[in-house]
């Protein structure tokens, strides 16, 4: 049984990336926990509102540095808020996206397929981004669907050669997972499931016979949040609200 410590290690961020806190105190006690793929103004509204005390998200809120606060801005405005409500605001990335428990394992477990290894390596213990596994075989329209269906997508994209095609080796990565095509062809998946594909992203896809599955950034990422919620929730002074909330507004027409 792992304990709730190896649950929640993390591991080594990205060089480019900010994880960890954006705005707040470490030693400041922490009862209400919000977790959130992304915050926006309508999230740190509520935020004040239940009188959230952490704010966990998966994307970093401060990317880049900053070199002033204009509370006239967007970002300004809610960091302004922030501070003035004492709200702690804390993230989880890269170093989340390759975690034994991180967004691989939950897209795994959603996505039904139960072993899986490493789709692209980037740390000395083998753990890195997405996951390839066999799937029991299906059409491949049909698999789309259930794809569809499993991650609550509004939509799909789907990019295939021949619908007539039967797949039983799948590849996933959640969020945007272009960069790692090549690692899927390179371990003859049949598909790939992943969000953010290109127009030419797709085409070298499809000219190396690899169907793409594009359900999109949101769908494929903020699943994993239920594993930290989870986890969360085996301490029993904590409260934790999970936000099911795209803050990337997308019309169908």
């Amino acid at each position: 049984m792992k304990t709730l410590k190896e649950k929640l290690e993390l591991k080594p961020q990205e060089s480019w990336d900010n994880s960890g806190l954006q705005i707040g105190d470490y030693n400041t006690d922490i009862n209400n926990i919000m977790l959130t793929l992304d915050v926006d103004l309508n999230i740190i509204e509520y935020a004040i509102n239940n009188k959230i005390e952490l704010i966990i998200t998966h994307h970093p809120f401060l990317f880049s540095s900053l070199k002033s606060i204009d509370f006239s801005t967007y970002e300004g405005k809610l960091i302004k808020y922030i501070i003035n409500n004492n709200i702690n605001l804390y993230s989880m990335h890269t170093n989340y996206d390759m975690a034994e428990f991180g967004v691989n394992y939950q897209l795994s477990k959603i996505l039904n397929i139960n072993s899986y290894e490493v789709l692209h390596t980037v740390n000395p213990d083998g753990s890195g981004y997405g996951g390839i596994g066999h799937i029991e075989p299906v059409n491949i329209v049909e698999y789309a669907k259930k794809v569809k269906e499993l991650l609550k997508s509004d939509h799909i994209k789907l990019y295939c050669n021949n619908n007539d095609k039967t797949v039983s080796k799948a590849a996933f990565c959640g969020g945007s997972g272009s960069d790692f095509i090549k690692d899927a062809i390179a371990k003859e998946a049949d598909v790939y499931i992943t969000g953010d594909i290109k127009y030419h992203q797709a085409q070298f896809a499809l000219q190396n016979d690899l169907c793409v599955i594009d359900a999109g950034h949101y769908s494929t990422e903020y699943q994993s949040l239920h594993s930290i919620k989870n986890i969360l929730c085996e301490i029993e002074e904590l409260n934790v609200k999970l936000m099911e909330v795209n803050t990337v507004k997308e019309i169908i027409l």
